[in-house]
Parts: C-alpha cells; structure tokens; sequence
C-alpha cells in the first residue's frame, strides 16, 4: 500500500503544468524573493488551492520553489503552512540546495527547525510502523506529559540511581548544555536518599569554573564512584579514563550571530549526530562502556548529520577584512565568500562590510584605507584592534591594551556552584569597579590586583577569594607582549623621542580619555538612556537591560533594571556585546559615557557638513512632538549634529558648531597619524589632542563623575621564577623610567584653539544639552635549556645597549645544523657573514643574530656576538669565528611574523632575507620580541597567534 502511494505521488509530481500557470508562477515566486511580502506568499497559496497548482512547483529557471523563499525570508508560519498543503521539503534547486539550507545560511534558526521536523516527517511515520506498538504508545504518553524540548532531569535522575545502584563500578560522564542545568542536577542527587547507599562523589566541568576543583576529576576514587556533570567541554577537551558510563542530553548551547539585529543568542539546540557519536566515545576508554542518548529512535533520526558551520553563526566582520588579503584586485568581498563551500548569507556579508565602512576600514568601493591596513596586521577583532590604533594617537595605551586583551581572551571572572561564593565573586567585581560605573574599569582593576598579588605570592589566593581565572590572567600578559610588539613593529609606538612607550601613555592615567576610545572602537554598540521609561534601547532594539553580570545592574527583576537605568548620571552606555534570551536583550561589559563622548568619538570616521543643522527635526523626531529638541528649535540659537540615523544631539549653536570642527580636526589628525606613523606629531596635532582631553574631562567634572585614579600605572614585570618570565622582556624593553612624563599643565591645554573656537570657559559648559529625546529606535618550540636568569641577564643588557644594537639575519640550511649550534656555542656558517659580523662588533656595536631556516620556514633563535675577536686555530692563526650567547632559543615559523617589514629592504618581509641581510631597527627589536616572548598554544592555525576563544557553548 506504502510503494502504490509513493507511486501515485511521484506520478503527480510529473504531471505537466500549463505554461500560463507556470509563467504566472515564476513571475509570484519572483516577488516572493524579492519582497517577501504576505501578498506575494497568497497569491502563491491562492494557486496552489484554487488552480491545482503543486506546491512545490519550483521556478521554471532557477528551480527554487515558494518554500525555498519562505525560508529565506525567515517566515516561519507561511513555511509551515506550505508544508502542511503539501510543499516537499527535500526538493533541491538548480544549486543542490533545500529549504532547509536556506534557511540555516540566512540565520532563520526556528524555520530551519521546522522544515528539518518535516523532512524526517515521512521516516518518522515508517520507523513507527516498524518499531513496537506499544513503545510508541509508551512514547506519545510521554511526549505528552513533558516536552521533548527540555531537559528531563528527573529522568536522568532516575537513569544515574539505576546505574549507580545496579550496575558495575565505573564513573558515569553526564552531558548537560548549561552551568543551570549542571547546578539543578547536582542539586537533585545530592538530595536523593537512595544515592546514599553507596558512596560516590559529584563533580562539574564548565569552562568558567575554578580550574583547582575541576583538576580532581582525575584522580582515582577506589572506595567510590565519580558523577561527572560537564557540558560538551568535555567532547575534546579532556579524557577521563575511568568512566565506563556516558548520559547524553543530545543538546548544547550554541552562540548565533543576527546579522541583521547585530544581537548575538545562545541557544539550547538539539546537537548533531556526529557530536553524540563523539560523546559515546568518551565512554569505555579503559574497559567496555554504555552510551545512553536521552532521545527517542525518531528524535535520533531527524538529528542533523553534522553541526552547523561556524562561518553561518558568527559576525564576519574579521573575515571579510581578511578576504580583502585573499580576494583578486576589484572583486567584491560577498562575492568572493559567495565561493566557500558552505557561503554566509549575502545579508550576513552585506552588513558586516558596512560596518567595516563605518568604522573607516574600507573604503565605499570596499578598498582598504590606513586604518584597515593597520588593523590586517593586529591579532585582534576590527573593534579591539581600532582601540589600540585610538588609544596610540589618544596616548593612554597602557589601559586599553589591557582591557582589549581581557575582551579578546575569556572571561577572567569565574561562576561557582555555591551561592555564597557567587554572591562574593559578584562582591569583588563590583568592589574593583568601585563607582566607576564601568565593566571595563573591572577587568582593569582586576588585572592590576592580580600582578600585586602574583609580585607578593599572594596569587592563589587572591584568585581564590576573588572567583578569578589565574590561567585566563596569564594569558592576558602573553598577548599584550604579542600586540605590544605588533604596535612597535607597525611605528605606532617607537624605542625613543616623540611616539615612545611613554609618550603614548601621557594620559594613561585619565579615564575619560580611555573611555573616549571605548567608544571608537565598539560604536555601533552604544546604548541610550529612556527617562520616560526607565529603560535603555539601542539603534535596533527599542528595550534592553544591564546583564546580571554586570556591575551596573542592581537585580531585583525589573523594578531592580529600571532602578539601574535611573541611578544613572548621564544617558549614554557603550557595550562590548548585546545578546538575546527568550524575548529579553541584555548588554555585556557596559561602561557610562557623556553626550559629549559620544559626539566626539562616537559614528562613522567621516561626517558630511550636512550633519550640522538648524532648525531641523533630528531623525524620528514627530511633528507633534513636545521634547526638548523641538522646543530648542524655536530658538535660532541652537543647532542639530546628527552621527547616524540614530544619534543625533541639540546644543547651542556655538557648541555644536565647536564639536563639529573639533571632531573634524580630530578625524584629520587620527587619519594623518595613520598614514605615516613614522612622523612625529606636530604642535597643532598636540593642540587638538590637548583640546580634546580637556574638554573631556571638563564635561565629565561637570555631570559628577568621579576620575579614578592608578589607572594608567605600569604593568609589574613578572619575576624570574614565574612561568611567564619571559613576558617581562616585552615589557621591559619599551620602559625606561619608572613614571611616564609629567602630565602637561591646564595652561599648557589652554592653546589658542581652544580660546578662540570652542565655547567652554574655565572647565564649565555654556550650553551643551543631553541627546535628542524624540529619536525612533526603529532604524536600521622547544624551551630554552638556558636558566631565566641568564636569559634575562642578556635582555637586560639588550635594554641598556639599545641605542647602539644591530641585527642581521643569518640563514641555515637545516634544523639540527643551528641545534648543534646552540648546544656548542660555537660560530657561524659563512665565513664572509662571520668576518662582516666580527668587524661590526669590533667597531663597537652590539651584534644579535636571528637564524633563519627556510627549509623548515621558520626562525630558531636568537643570539648575540659577544666576543669579536674571533677564536684561535691550532696554527696560532684567526678564524674570525665569533662566540655567541643566546638570547632565544624558540621556534617560530614565518608566518608568525609576516607583518615585520625591513625599511632597509624597501618594506620587504623579515623573512625573506638572504644571509647577512641587516634589518631596521623596529623590525630587529619585534622580531626579537616575538623569539623571547613564550608562546603557550601550537602555530599553524590561523595567520598570527590568537587568544582563548571564549567557550560559547556553555551555559
């Protein structure tokens, strides 16, 4: 009976259509792709009930078919009822590509989940038909009791008892997708009488708990059995060889990227098949083991093969940065990603490249400008790394690369299982906040507290005390060494004079300054205060609230969020991240900024003269509106400046003229700086800079804000027997001095730019007003055998003899030829690279040596020339051999340090240079850096060294 419908459908599905029905077909499909409108979907629904149209009549050219454009679009409900009227949900187009597809490469998340439900529709059925009658009826019962959708723990429960009491000894692995469902577990077998019978201990792994408990899981208990609760850290991460029994939830918590709300979700999803074959086999890895999957057989079936590309979930804007490396001359970024064999969706590339334009990256015809040059060659996302561009020309870099690197890295800040521990890890991050009214202000203070622990040996228990992360600190110092050097290498920062490690922390210790350059980075993600409704909103969301992580969140549900919104000074909150939970938005990592801050560093680089206006309506200011603008606007005295179609500000006239100019002059300077970094800054450059932090400050005093202070103090070098005593070198090369330059006098900011052209007088405002009121929210290897000590001793000397360094590259045919080197001490290769490197060093320079191997593609070591008077041979006679001391030991491949260039071979990469090549000085010192600085991750994977990436699947 089966095999005759099957035939009666597939003889319907050959039926031929009229050609006036499919010409009228094509001609609704195409407006059904290119509006996505409801009219567009009748029109198709209305032909297929009323004219005998198939459903899944596809487009007589490109073959895609009205469920194809329903998934596109993301319209859930009309997919659904296509499917219910018949539409196929496996038919492909012309590019092999299903509904389905569609759906998950434009980011429809809950339509891709119902056409993967229909999909399996007809196998489901089967599968039923073949299974037990009773099962099944046992199955409904239960579906109908409780949803397939959440985590059963009762069940599992019941599953962990049966094991535990019943079976043999073996530690029992249990999935879970979050810390929620970790901790409800927990708690549910702690507080099982029947557990008690027999001795067995609990353990949880989360990538955010404090590593010393999870480190115990290791160990054997031979007089009980151990209950591991993890999420799916424990897929890969780690093996534990004792257990024998494995519970698969058969979810995971998975981040999504909206591109077009610019909101980033973590959903609890069901996972693919290939990560529960991969949790099964963590099971048995010593003795046989039991893998139970907590899902039906049907359930199991309809499981994707594999999990959804990452490429598909994540913002693009570093990708399509990079393409711009990749991708021929004049070839658009969308369509060169268009070619990967799992393409983002072109919405996904359109506004990531749009932003990348708004934050001066490329250019309208998707070039690269100075700025996108600059941040190609930083190991950090465009925001972080346009930071630490802002932060060199603003002069407080000190702060911002210690914060950028806490952003770039995982979360310092711990969870606990213990609720008293909870409420004293929240305690310590809002105590290091103090009433900054700032995240960011946390991650600083934190790191500081850490190194003045780690310098005292106080460190484990400051960590401990504190719910802080020591590993997650550690890798903090290693990348700011790595992007340190990266800054030197690009001239952004310089071994001496104007541009020096201490000229561009002048301000270090001014954190309106630093938060300024919050701002340049992370705009877009700027949020404003709703006085009407105690609430904060966004350019795309009209109604988000503080994260409960955040210091600024006060708790206490919404009465709580609304008291948050109105304790605040001023209306304007800059954000790391915006992420979704259920029908709530919440903002990560926020820190409060004033109007002024925003009107300065915040919008696209370049602002057309038509921003400033009078007597104009700012954007979705109503004509019958009866806010403070419009009536500001009365006055022929006041003026608009409008950044974007959502930020816009009212002051008076002379204000808003002077912030206008001010910011131009303020883009052209950051602009300049860019384009030759080399250039010292001239003194009108250091007029407007010192216009700029003046006014800052000026604004800041007059709200009420409070000026921190110690931000800006040097980072404490590691000590000697710290496993990290090689970051000190990176640190300590670039500082001289123990204080950075005097701050510069109030007189000598009062320059006459700022007299004559801006409408401050004395620190006081003369009109300045807070942000239209009226806006629509609508818009859019290998160690080194040497000690740390005598390593450090060299590089000690290195710092003092700077001045008068040189560095040459010598090249090496094999690996093992330069390790026999080291382990000699011995001389060099060529003898005409040997006599022209003696003679420098007897003219009294000091000599280091990088060894290049290019068979190998890589560098492997550094040392300098310490003797120059070359070594004696048996007949009395001179070599011009010289001795060596190493300075580095370490390999690391080119492609680690293809962003140093040598001025002394036109711009030419470091590692293209021939034996006996001399480099420039800012190559010779970053190359070193990158030798000397230790590395803790493996090479290979990406173009420079990243950081942790944060563990988004976890809960």
């Amino acid at each position: 009976k089966l095999n005759q419908e099957e035939k009666e459908v597939k003889d319907e599905k050959e039926v031929p259509i009229d050609p006036v029905l499919q010409a009228d077909m094509d001609e609704f499909l195409d407006e059904c792709f290119n509006e996505g409108s409801l009219d567009s979907f009748s029109q198709v629904l209305y032909m297929v009930m009323s004219e005998g149209v198939p459903a899944s009549l596809p487009h007589s050219r490109c073959g895609r078919t009205a469920l194809v454009a329903a998934a596109t679009h993301g319209l859930s409900h009309v997919a659904l009822q296509l499917l219910r009227i018949g539409a196929d949900p496996t038919a492909k187009d012309k590019s092999g590509k299903t509904p389905y597809d569609h759906a998950v490469e434009n980011g429809h998340h809950e339509c891709a989940k119902i056409l993967s439900t229909f999909n399996h529709d007809d196998e489901n059925k089967n599968n039923q038909e073949e299974d037990d009658p009773e099962d099944n009826f046992l199955l409904d019962v239960y579906y109908h009791a409780f949803s397939e959708e959440l985590i059963d723990h009762d069940l599992m429960l019941a599953l962990v008892k049966h094991i535990h009491l019943t079976m043999a000894k073996g530690s029992i692995l249990i999935f879970l997708p979050g810390y929620d469902d970790i901790v409800t577990l927990r708690d549910l077998i702690q507080g099982c009488s029947e557990m008690n019978t027999m001795k067995f201990q609990i353990f949880t792994l989360h990538s955010n708990m404090q590593t010393l408990d999870q480190k115990k899981v290791f160990n054997p208990l031979p007089s009980a059995r151990k209950i591991i609760i993890s999420t799916n850290i424990a897929e890969t991460s780690i093996t534990i060889d004792d257990v024998v029994y494995v519970i698969d939830s058969c979810k995971v918590k998975e981040k999504y990227y909206e591109s077009d709300g610019g909101v980033c979700s973590l959903q609890c999803v069901w996972t693919s098949r290939a990560c529960c074959q991969q949790r099964a086999g963590r099971a048995g890895r010593t003795k046989p083991g039991l893998c139970y999957h907590m899902c039906s057989k049907r359930r199991f079936k309809t499981l994707p093969l594999n999990s959804i590309p990452e490429i598909l979930r994540v913002p693009l804007q570093e990708l399509c940065l990079h393409t711009k490396l990749l991708a021929p001359g004049n070839t658009p970024i969308a369509d060169f990603l268009s070619k990967a064999l799992e393409p983002p969706s072109f919405l996904a590339v359109r506004n990531a490249v749009t932003l990348l334009k708004t934050i001066g990256a490329l250019t309208p015809m998707e070039d690269l400008t100075e700025i996108g040059q600059h941040l190609l060659d930083l190991t950090v996302e465009p925001k972080l790394g346009k930071m630490l561009l802002y932060a060199c020309v603003m002069k407080c870099l000190d702060p911002i690369l210690t914060i950028v690197c806490s952003l770039a890295n995982k979360e310092p800040f711990q969870i606990s299982l213990n609720p008293e521990n909870r409420k004293k890890g929240s305690s310590a991050r809002k105590e290091f906040a103090a009433d900054s009214y700032s995240d960011h202000m946390a991650l600083l203070r934190a790191f500081q507290a850490w190194q003045m622990a780690r310098a005292n040996g106080a460190e484990k228990a400051f960590c401990s005390r504190n719910l802080i992360c020591g590993a997650t600190m550690e890798m903090i110092v290693g990348y700011r060494s790595q992007l340190l050097a990266q800054l030197r290498a690009l001239g952004l920062v310089k071994a001496r004079g104007s541009g020096d490690i201490k000229d561009v922390n002048l301000n270090s210790e001014k954190w309106h300054v630093v938060k300024a350059v919050l701002v340049s980075g992370l705009y877009p993600s700027i949020a404003r205060v709703d006085r009407d409704t105690s609430t904060l909103r966004t350019s795309k969301e009209v109604k988000v609230a503080f994260h409960p992580s955040s210091t600024l969140h006060r708790g206490g549900g919404v009465s709580g969020s609304q008291k948050s919104v109105q304790s605040l000074p001023t209306d304007w909150v800059v954000f790391e991240e915006i992420s979704r939970v259920g029908r709530f938005c919440f903002i990560r990592c926020n820190t409060l900024v004033t109007p002024l801050t925003v009107a300065l560093f915040g919008g696209p680089l370049r602002v057309s003269t038509a921003a400033l206006s009078q007597r104009a309506n700012p954007p979705g200011l109503s004509s019958d509106s009866d806010s403070e603008v419009e009536e500001s606007n009365s006055s022929p005295d006041t003026a608009i400046l409008t950044l974007d179609d959502w930020m816009a500000f009212t002051a008076d006239a002379s204000d808003a003229i002077s912030v206008y100019y001010l910011r131009q002059k303020l883009c052209a300077l950051v602009i300049r700086r860019m384009s030759n970094p080399a250039k010292p800054m001239t003194p009108l450059d250091e007029q407007i800079l010192n216009a700029v932090v003046h006014v800052l400050g000026a604004e800041e005093k007059n709200i009420g804000l409070n000026q921190p202070t110690g931000i800006g103090q040097r980072p404490k070098p590691l000590t000697l027997d710290s496993p990290n005593w090689r970051m000190r070198v990176d640190e300590e090369q670039y500082r001289h001095e123990n204080k950075y330059h005097p701050q510069y006098s109030h007189a000598e900011l009062a320059n006459n730019f700022y007299q004559n052209n801006y409408a401050y007088r004395n620190g006081q405002r003369s009109g300045w007003r807070e942000p239209a009121q009226g806006f629509s929210p609508q818009y859019g290897g290998p160690k080194s055998p040497m000690s740390p000590a005598k390593a450090m001793g060299s590089m000690e000397k290195y710092v003092d003899s700077e001045a008068n360094t040189r560095y040459f590259v010598v090249r090496a045919d094999e690996v093992h030829s330069v390790e026999a080197l080291q382990a000699s001490a011995g001389g060099l290769f060529n003898q005409n690279t040997a006599k022209k490197l003696v003679k420098i060093k007897q003219e009294g320079s000091r000599v280091v040596v990088f060894f290049s191997c290019s068979g190998a593609s890589k560098f492997i070591g550094a040392a300098t020339i310490t003797d120059g008077s070359g070594a004696t041979t048996a007949s009395g006679t001179n070599n011009n051999t010289p001795t060596l001391e190493w300075l580095s030991t370490q390999h690391v491949p080119y492609h680690m340090v293809r962003h140093i260039g040598n001025s002394l071979t036109g711009g030419g990469r470091v590692s293209s240079s021939r034996d006996g090549t001399e480099l420039c000085g800012p190559a010779g010192r970053a190359l070193l850096a990158a030798l000397t600085a230790r590395r803790r991750h493996g090479y290979g994977h990406h173009a420079h060294p990243r950081p942790i990436q944060k563990h988004a699947a976890d809960g």
